[in-house]
């Protein structure tokens, strides 16, 4: 029996009411994360397909991190509520290694996407031309997508094939060697690859600011005087026509010493204008990759004492983990689900703009 169940059987009813209410309270607070998580993840995915601003290489790969969120919520998280409020599993054995399959398997998903991502930033940072190229980016985009939901799968699906030895009324991964394979191959691997992407990342950007700064400085300091060759002509020392013969002669050899200096202006204009253009461009890759970089770092503060506890739990005999401690850092790490669209809406203002287009603001 569950714990509210058997509770209830020893004391009155004005009791087992006040006994259930924390229950009741926290049944409804975890619903409404749910939803939060559902209408947040669906508006990322509505932005993307609606605005043609937001269809890149690296927002569709945003958009894969979504529907790992929104599978989360809809097919892991109500089993978890259950659990929560019930205290047991009362679901057959097969429906048990469904569950915690789909556990794994969205988790995996969603460092996977954020390994993939990190990964995608540094090709648009280190290899701007590469990246540019659009039919190689779709093939690239599509190829690392299926990667992530393929190896999601793989990593997850031992456990629909009779690998974890739980009990029945407890639902969990009680596999120690699974438990372990799972948690280095889900997250410890993928973050450390994902980790050591920024830093290169970082690397990159460093040294491209480095050489912009060098080449600024050589271009506002005077150049070194060279001497003229012998017989070159300064504009000077060329001496118009005393007497001119002819108004329109007149208005020929003007003319002649103006259109050289408009080409020169057009030709400046132009080149500051590529310049600026590739600012413009390597800032918004700069901001694209701060902010993901920021989802990276909330996904690591969610999830990191997660694994560390669900280690702990099932291979350190001597480490008592409360059953309500292992409850909130498992919660912690579902939370983290419905952060990523509030950090899309307070840095990136396209996807601000494409929300509030949405919601009719």
């Amino acid at each position: 029996k569950s714990p509210v169940v058997s509770i209830s059987a020893h004391v009155g009813p004005k009791e087992s009411i006040s006994r259930r209410h924390p229950y009741n309270f926290y049944a409804m607070l975890l619903t409404l994360l749910i939803f939060v998580i559902v209408f947040g993840n669906v508006l990322v995915c509505m932005a993307v397909s609606r605005e043609k601003a937001l269809q890149t290489t690296t927002n569709y790969l945003i958009v894969s991190l979504a529907v790992a969120d929104l599978l989360v919520a809809t097919l892991v998280m109500p089993w978890v509520v259950y659990l929560e409020v019930v205290g047991e599993w009362r679901f057959s054995l097969i429906h048990c290694d469904i569950f915690v399959t789909l556990d794994v398997m969205m988790c995996t998903a969603s460092i996977l996407n954020l390994c993939a991502i990190s990964i995608d930033r540094y090709t648009a940072v280190a290899m701007p031309m590469l990246y540019n190229t659009r039919y190689s980016s779709r093939r690239r985009v599509t190829l690392m997508i299926a990667v992530v939901w393929v190896l999601s799968f793989a990593i997850s699906c031992p456990l629909l094939f009779g690998l974890n030895n739980t009990d029945v009324a407890k639902c969990s991964i009680a596999n120690p060697a699974f438990v372990v394979y799972s948690s280095i191959v889900s997250f410890y691997v993928p973050f450390i690859i994902t980790l050591l992407v920024y830093v290169q990342i970082y690397v990159v950007l460093r040294r491209r600011r480095k050489r912009v700064a060098t080449r600024r400085i050589q271009s506002l300091s005077p150049s070194p005087s060279r001497p003229l060759p012998s017989g070159a002509i300064l504009p000077s020392t060329i001496e118009a026509p005393a007497v001119p013969q002819l108004l329109n002669g007149q208005h020929r050899l003007k003319r002649a010493f103006e259109l050289p200096r408009a080409t020169a202006t057009g030709d400046e204009k132009s080149a500051l204008k590529s310049v600026a253009k590739g600012k413009l461009s390597q800032q918004k890759e700069k901001k694209a990759t701060q902010m993901l970089a920021i989802v990276l770092g909330v996904f690591i503060i969610c999830w990191f004492p997660f694994f560390i506890t669900h280690i702990l739990r099932v291979n350190c005999l001597q480490c008592y983990i409360s059953p309500e401690l292992y409850s909130i850092v498992t919660w912690l790490g579902y939370v983290n689900s419905a952060v990523n669209p509030i950090i899309y809406t307070t840095f990136n203002v396209e996807f601000r703009k494409a929300f509030m287009k949405i919601l009719h603001c």
